[in-house]
């Protein structure tokens, strides 16, 4: 037997134990990407290889949440790929005025930029009074983290450089508070955010909605998993709906559900009424 095919071997087990001890599934995972992320929590960990990791992993929940909260691929920052951002201010937002009530779920909230990107823009395009905003992630740290809303300070010129790319109307900085070496969002200029416990692996579409975001997220899940997840969004999102993916995701192409709204920035519009209606949440 290779050293690969051990190797194949090895992470299965771990997966399998990630998921009969803690209930998180990433067998569907993109591969590739996970063997790769799994061999850095080897070198982490300082272990010899995977299956040294396994009875850590079987016997220590810290050491089982670092390597979920790891493989889960928490990366985000305040409007990254300004492009995309200046086209859902311009087009997206406007749009979504029609809708007397508008319930925005943002899926994988990372450390919670993007989240908050999300709310700054509501409330720039003077939607945020009629708007109810819901982040998802299947990590309970990273939720944690991101409501606190804080960050160390090192990369906020970037981030202000891209909410001004991105077409930002007033001063960046009036949306946080500057401690130190690392600055918190003021909650007060925003409206309030729900941060939910969700996981696309497992869990079914759990209110109606009229736009959801889910940037980098179905690029790690193989085609099982997408199919699934766009089975939740296709249920949760209404008729006339818009769904904004990560620009290096590919799917959707000549689904008669979905519109190509800007294919280079992958939005797309639901074209039919889902099959089941959610009651609300």
């Amino acid at each position: 037997m290779s050293a690969r095919d051990l190797e194949d071997i090895e992470a299965e087990l771990l997966l399998l134990a990630l998921r009969e001890r803690y209930g998180y599934d990433f067998a569907g995972y993109a591969r590739a990407s996970l063997i790769r992320r799994l061999r850095q929590m080897v070198e982490f960990f300082a272990v010899a290889d995977l299956a040294d990791l396994l009875p850590i992993v079987l016997r220590n929940e810290r050491v089982a949440q670092a390597v979920i909260n790891f493989v889960s691929v928490p990366v985000s920052e305040f409007f990254r790929d300004p492009p995309v951002w200046g086209y859902v201010r311009e087009h997206l937002i406007p749009a979504l005025e029609s809708f007397p009530r508008i319930n925005v779920w943002q899926i994988g909230c990372g450390h919670g930029q993007e989240t908050y990107s999300v709310a700054i823009l509501l409330r720039e395009c003077g939607l945020a009074h009629k708007a109810r905003m819901i982040t998802t992630d299947i990590n309970a740290d990273l939720l944690a983290t991101a409501k606190r809303g804080r960050w160390p300070a090192e990369q906020f010129g970037q981030w202000r450089a891209n909410y001004l790319a991105a077409g930002g109307t007033t001063d960046f900085d009036d949306y946080f508070e500057h401690t130190g070496d690392e600055v918190s969002i003021r909650a007060d200029r925003l409206q309030p955010i729900e941060f939910v416990e969700h996981n696309l692996v497992t869990d079914d579409a759990f209110l109606e909605t009229q736009f959801i975001v889910c940037r980098n997220v179905l690029i790690y899940f193989g085609d099982a998993l997408q199919a699934r997840a766009l089975g939740v969004f296709g249920r949760s999102l209404e008729r006339g709906g818009y769904l904004l993916l990560g620009t290096a995701e590919s799917i959707l192409d000549g689904d008669p559900a979905w519109s190509t709204v800007q294919p280079e920035l992958r939005v797309f519009r639901r074209t039919t009424a889902p099959a089941v209606t959610c009651t609300g949440w």
